[in-house]
């Protein structure tokens, strides 16, 4: 019989293909839908629809009580840089309860989500998952932590495309402090078999990076997004950027994160099958992007 799985965020980018994988690896799937778009664009991807958004606790709980497996991938960030971090803490991580909640005593597989951000970078060094977080398992849940490399990119999509469409409008990209620091990214399709690997074999309270090339530096990023669509890639102080693109992006741009990915391929056998992103920039899937941006 089909494991069942409930999503979070399943209208999004990471969401989104993760629902195309579990379908073709016979899951059935049920997703959080805030809006009657997003449940035309779950449906076509083969999911069931449930309208609620992350204060729906009483929804989040009732589906997750009905799943062999729930992912959550939904951020209150999404679409409003300007929320506080502990707002979007508050919101995500009584989310995160509810949905824990609904698999209390069960066993079954909570695979929650964050970055490999939350280590800090120590001087160009890798950092791994040894701050693992044990919340849930003592509610008799398996919580894995999935943390995401700031980057994850492919299928013309995320925060790749999210720069290209600003720095074209803007006639002109960024590197922000000088753009030396090393930054970490994967591709999605990478990072959502990881989900599905973890779901179905991650250790209660381990987390798990989903991250492959990490010795690629911020600048190396934004000239090759600016080579694409053809505009110049400016060098800015951090104080500089802020105000052209807010706090939020400006961090983003200016911060370091080196991530190893060698627990989930030891532990797990994850592998990295996709090209890397400057080779998805300059020959791959943002090759329609940039091209669109110039045209338009």
């Amino acid at each position: 019989m089909p494991k069942s799985m409930f999503i979070t965020g399943g209208s999004g980018y990471i969401g989104s293909c993760l629902i195309a994988h579990a379908i073709a690896s016979s899951y059935t799937v049920t997703a959080l839908s805030r809006t009657p778009t997003s449940d035309t664009k779950l449906s076509a991807l083969g999911a069931t629809p449930v309208r609620g958004s992350l204060s729906s606790h009483a929804i989040l709980t009732a589906q997750a009580s009905k799943a062999d497996i729930v992912v959550s991938i939904a951020d209150s960030i999404t679409g409003d840089y300007s929320i506080s971090k502990e707002e979007r803490f508050r919101i995500n991580d009584a989310a995160n309860d509810a949905l824990a909640e609904g698999l209390r005593g069960t066993g079954k597989a909570l695979v929650l989500t964050s970055g490999s951000l939350i280590a800090a970078a120590d001087e160009g060094r890798e950092t791994d998952e040894s701050s693992s977080n044990k919340k849930y398992v003592g509610m008799g849940v398996r919580a894995c932590h999935i943390l995401l490399a700031p980057y994850v990119y492919g299928r013309g999509g995320s925060g790749v495309g999210l720069f290209m469409g600003m720095w074209k409008r803007a006639g002109s990209g960024m590197k922000v402090d000088g753009g030396e620091k090393y930054t970490t990214v994967v591709h999605v399709d990478d990072a959502v078999r990881l989900y599905l690997l973890v779901a179905e074999r991650g250790g209660a309270g381990e987390a798990y990076n989903a991250t492959a090339q990490n010795n690629i530096t911020q600048g190396q990023l934004a000239e090759a997004i600016c080579k694409a669509i053809d505009v110049p890639c400016k060098l800015l102080r951090y104080r500089e950027a802020v105000p052209k693109v807010g706090e939020f992006l400006a961090s983003f741009l200016s911060v370091e994160n080196r991530a190893s990915n060698r627990k989930a391929r030891e532990e797990l056998g994850w592998e990295i099958k996709e090209k890397g992103i400057l080779e998805d920039i300059e020959t791959g899937s943002y090759v329609e992007v940039a091209e669109a941006l110039k045209d338009g």
